[in-house]
């Protein structure tokens, strides 16, 4: 065994490791010098755990709970638990000039999607991108709050930092105690928001793929299904919410507006929990639509949740080509192997049994919230998206207690969660062959 190994596999130590920084984080937290008013626990906890595992969801107000420096605490925890845990281990190795050896590799490659080849080189792409995207973010947001608000240069910078990494990294937290409530005619503010919420949810790997097309001209089967996928969301969430909301809780805005907040409904879907107009106040049928795309999520190794966009696309294309009578899977003139397909069904049919598992157990606990509500709270805690119909701040401990632990299995996947709990067993018996009827 190598001299640095722990001996604990990489989805272990990514459970562990996503654990202990929420834990940390909240015990930093209930430090005096980080809150304005007395904090219980389990509320520390659940906005540390909602900002590790970049989520949003918070059952205290951000803005009048914690202090300049708590607010720094959950930045620092929503930029570590966006990038990934990895992601600073892998740093701090490189900063030590150690290498980062094959049991490394994997328990980065297990943690953030990616292969096993060139992994610290796209370690490295991460910090670039995640630096080069929020600080140009953070100087735009700076100038347009002061010289459009107002705002004193140090507040408009501490703003402006705080929302470029939160949006970048999906997480959804704002320091105005009311998400984006107040730019719902702010094209400026919605638009460089949804810009940041977009590339955080595409993936690092297409990011770097994206930036460096210009010298190859060509784009992997991934990139084109995480692009393709990604539109047709975002267009059609934005079509659906206009249909159902534009005469509701969008009335009284102008078509214009009506056509951005709708746009920027969709986009936050992507799992990053803002939101411009409230979503307490969207019928019944628009908060059942949120939960199929919230569901859905972001792409594989992104700093969003959900079952990812090319799961969601793969089993779709291995419906097709089975009605179809199909022996391949076929994408853009390439063949995705049956067994991806396979492990997209695994993770589709284990995150339906969590999100069914959570509803029905906060049913139990909160029998007099509606059901829809509660459904919306667990698959957005699920895909770690952050948006509620306005009962986090309501809701009892034990609720609360199901939701972080939702958080914590949509944050690090279900397949790593069901893995860290048992050991793999290899088994060389093979049986006899036999169909059965299905169907």
């Amino acid at each position: 065994m190598n001299k640095h190994s722990s001996g604990l596999s990489p989805a272990r130590k990514i459970a562990l490791g996503y654990a202990a920084l929420a834990v940390a984080g909240s015990l930093l937290l209930m430090m005096p010098w980080c809150r304005r008013v007395p904090v219980h626990y389990t509320d520390a906890l659940f906005t540390a755990a909602s900002a590790s595992y970049v989520t949003g969801l918070t059952t205290v107000t951000p803005a009048t709970t914690w202090t300049p420096l708590g607010a720094v605490v959950i930045a620092l925890l929503i930029q570590i638990g966006g990038a990934g845990i990895t992601f600073v281990t892998t740093l701090v190795y490189l900063a030590l000039g150690r290498k980062i050896n094959l049991g490394e590799r994997k328990f980065i490659a297990e943690d953030k999607n990616f292969g096993v080849h060139g992994i610290v080189r796209l370690i490295k792409s991460v910090l670039h991108f995640s630096l080069a995207i929020e600080g140009m973010a953070a100087v735009v947001f700076a100038l347009y709050f002061h010289f459009h608000y107002g705002y004193p240069w140090v507040r408009a910078a501490g703003f402006a930092a705080f929302h470029a990494i939160s949006a970048f990294n999906n997480a959804g937290f704002d320091l105005w105690g009311s998400s984006l409530d107040g730019f719902q005619t702010d094209a400026v503010v919605l638009l460089l928001t949804s810009v940041l919420i977009i590339l955080g949810g595409l993936g690092f790997v297409v990011l770097a793929e994206l930036y460096s097309y210009r010298r190859h001209r060509t784009l992997t089967l991934h990139t084109r299904i995480v692009l393709s996928v990604t539109t047709v969301l975002l267009l059609s969430g934005t079509a659906l919410t206009l249909l159902f909301e534009a005469g509701h809780s969008m009335a009284h805005l102008s078509w214009p507006y009506k056509v951005l907040n709708a746009w920027f409904s969709s986009v936050t879907l992507r799992t990053c929990g803002f939101e411009s107009v409230p979503i307490g106040h969207m019928r019944d049928v628009t908060w059942f639509v949120f939960v199929l795309y919230m569901f859905i999520g972001a792409s594989p190794g992104s700093t969003g949740g959900g079952i990812k966009t090319t799961t969601t696309y793969t089993m779709v294309k291995a419906a097709l080509a089975t009605i179809r009578g199909r022996a391949d899977i076929v994408a853009w003139e390439r063949t995705i192997p049956w067994d991806i397909a396979i492990k997209s069904l695994v993770i589709f049919m284990l995150s339906l049994g969590v999100v069914i598992a959570g509803t029905l157990v906060a049913a139990v606990f909160e029998p007099n919230i509606e059901f829809i509500r509660l459904l919306f709270e667990v698959v957005s805690a699920f895909g770690t998206v952050g948006l509620t119909t306005g009962i986090t701040g309501v809701i009892g401990e034990p609720m609360k207690w199901v939701l972080i632990v939702t958080m914590y299995i949509g944050r690090i996947g279900i397949l790593t969660f069901l893995v860290s709990l048992s050991e793999r067993v290899r088994s060389h018996a093979r049986y006899v062959e036999e169909r059965i009827l299905i169907g």
